[in-house]
């Protein structure tokens, strides 16, 4: 494992997402937000935060390489067929994270959670339930979301990583302006209540297993 010097942990959780998706992939869909749980989880400083033990960390580990190996899989199908099976992956991922977290320790996952990838779970049905998202809100953020998603794809998938991670920085800022943008004062107050106390740990870049 090599240390991310320059990035976020936001890039980390989304790195995933993103290189499962073609730069011109129009029927991506954004990550749910078990699959973004179990990303963070992967990494040490997110599993201290939540003093989980080792054995606990193995079976995080598992978890995630066998959603991942599903989720190649999955981008091989029909978009329907995409859709159907991507419902039963979130399925398993709340199930998973329900087994693994006590209600204290899944709260702060929520909160690191919507640090790192609030642009892309912000429209989620909890999530913008409990901002009290409009119509328009949600389908301005949507629009947003698909930005995002196909200028990180374009990073990721880029033959030279020559300024990518300056890149990738830029793109987190102009993430997380386009969602404050698209909020209220009194919802933006709320999303601040919901992520709650900064996480600022140290992170590593942990590939995920395939083949």
């Amino acid at each position: 494992m090599r240390m991310l010097r320059n990035l976020t942990l936001a890039l980390v959780a989304l790195a995933v997402w993103a290189s499962l998706a073609r730069p011109d992939d129009s029927d991506a869909m954004t990550p749910e937000e078990g699959a973004v749980h179990v990303m963070l989880l992967r990494q040490k400083s997110v599993r201290e935060a939540l003093k989980l033990s080792d054995d606990e960390a193995k079976q995080i580990k598992a978890h995630n390489n066998q959603q991942w190996k599903k989720a190649q899989e999955i981008q091989k199908m029909s978009s329907d067929e995409r859709h159907k099976r991507y419902e039963e992956l979130a399925k398993d991922n709340e199930r998973f994270i329900g087994q693994v977290l006590d209600p204290s320790e899944r709260k702060r996952l929520d909160e690191i959670s919507l640090q790192t990838a609030g642009l892309l779970l912000a429209t989620s049905p909890k999530i913008a339930s409990q901002l009290g998202l409009t119509d328009r809100q949600k389908d301005e953020l949507k629009r947003h979301q698909k930005e995002a998603r196909s200028e990180m794809a374009k990073v990721l998938h880029s033959r030279t990583t020559e300024g990518r991670d300056q890149k990738l920085h830029e793109l987190r800022a102009t993430s997380r302006k386009r969602l404050m943008d698209v909020l209220t004062d009194e919802q933006e107050t709320r999303w601040k209540e919901m992520t709650g106390a900064p996480f600022s740990g140290t992170f590593q870049y942990d590939p995920v297993e395939e083949g």
